[in-house]
């Protein structure tokens, strides 16, 4: 009985299986999903850009420098003060010839920095050197050479596998003019140590000589202060020694003691009154550099 009770419900059973399987509406290819659309393809989807990166503000830069990722922004920034920076960042020698620097707006993206000043300096003549490190083991970044042809020089040239691009035998050396210009312009960059270098490159005389007495109470750098109270004493305007005096208020001993002894070296006996009072201050090393200036001048 139970036999028979199992064929007669397969047999119900079977017919109705049949219908679903018949129903001319079903499609099960259709419920196959689709294949999904991979990352590159959706990348190459044409009149697609690249997305803007927001810019600094302007006068200003930001540089990221890590192995395999050179980044540069920059907004309205002096050329010549950009360069500056990357060769301060990574150590290496920059010469350049006497070029008329622009202000630039710049978004570099980059594998290498090789490759980041390719793209920063085309339209220039240049050249990237490369040497061994001290412990010889790599090639590093050494020098770059940015220049124009000589006005009575020849037009040989050469062309590298580091750069591609020509650069003559012969770079003409800056003027004095234009190397003072380009100090001038690097006194307002906003690393403290192209700053200090900068004072001590400049001559103390015209704009550059207020600027530095400006800097010399007014830079938030100690480095700074000491730099331009180093080339002050260079200087014979009575203007040099007052921006000194009014230093020794300064709240950095090492700023003062160097101030001290630029006075020491202007030579102004007036300048004694001023550092008496030093005699009895909280930093020992700011006692003894008065007492010896003292001393020196009376």
């Amino acid at each position: 009985m139970k036999l028979i009770n199992r064929l007669i419900l397969t047999c119900c059973l079977t017919p109705l299986l049949l219908a679903c399987d018949s129903n001319p509406g079903t499609d099960r290819q259709a419920a196959t999903p689709a294949a999904p659309v991979a990352p590159a393809d959706i990348a190459a989807v044409p009149g697609a850009e690249p997305v803007a990166r927001p810019l600094p503000p302007a006068g200003k830069s930001a540089i990221t420098l890590s192995s395999g990722n050179v980044s540069i922004l920059a907004n309205q920034v002096y050329e010549l003060d950009l360069l500056n920076e990357l060769a301060t960042l990574e150590n290496f020698r920059l010469l350049t010839g006497d070029i008329n620097w622009q202000e630039i707006t710049v978004d570099i993206q980059a594998e290498s920095l090789q490759a980041a000043l390719v793209e920063l300096l085309k339209g220039y003549p240049y050249q990237i050197v490369y040497a061994p490190d001290k412990d010889n083991r790599q090639e590093m970044l050494s020098e770059v050479f940015i220049g124009v042809l000589p006005a009575t020089g020849t037009t040989d040239s050469e062309e590298t596998d580091a750069t591609n691009k020509a650069l003559p035998n012969e770079i003409d050396e800056p003027s004095e003019d234009s190397q003072q210009r380009v100090h001038i312009q690097q006194l307002q960059n906003p690393q403290a140590e192209i700053r200090a270098a900068a004072a001590k490159e400049v001559e103390p005389t015209g704009d550059a000589f207020y600027t530095l007495t400006d800097m010399l109470l007014k830079d938030p750098s100690p480095e700074v202060r000491i730099a331009t109270a180093e080339v002050l004493e260079e200087s014979d305007d009575p203007l040099a020694v007052e921006a000194l005096v009014k230093c020794l208020q300064d709240e950095d001993p090492a700023v003062i003691v160097k101030c001290i002894e630029s006075l020491d070296l202007l030579g102004d006996e007036t300048t004694v009154d001023h550092l008496e009072p030093l005699l009895t201050h909280y930093d020992a090393s700011v006692n003894a550099a008065a007492s010896e200036a003292i001393e020196s001048l009376q």
